[in-house]
């Protein structure tokens, strides 16, 4: 899924920023972030780092996927609209890599205000 930064004060905000469904639940929803990989030390104890590959995920480059936190929003409908156009999901495969290292030590959870959220993406409601 793309949607801009939940921040809305943030210069991010306008930019779509990818984000893994890890887990749904009516109207509430868990998210891994992504981020586009760049050489340099990133302070996280797990993460996987996945080449573009589309027979595996929808990333247009080599892609962090921060596995240290899951993101949940609450109260929500997401729609399809914001998914991925080149592939909507990821494998089963790098889906299970990422559920092993959210497993491995307790991840942080942040929630995120849905608020925010819906300000910086009108679809969402």
């Amino acid at each position: 899924m793309k949607m801009p930064f939940p921040d809305i004060n943030s210069q991010l905000a306008v930019q779509s920023h990818m984000y893994i469904c890890y887990d749904r639940n009516t109207n509430d929803y868990e998210l891994v972030k992504c981020q586009t990989f760049k050489n340099r030390f990133y302070n996280l104890n797990h993460k996987i780092i996945e080449s573009k590959d589309i027979n595996r995920n929808p990333f247009n480059h080599k892609t962090l996927i921060d596995c240290d936190k899951l993101f949940r929003l609450q109260q929500v409908t997401i729609p399809d609209t914001l998914l991925t156009t080149t592939r909507r999901d990821i494998c089963e495969e790098l889906f299970n890599n990422v559920a092993v290292e959210l497993q491995i030590d307790s991840f942080e959870i942040e929630v995120m205000d849905n608020i925010k959220v819906k300000s910086v993406n009108p679809d969402i409601s």
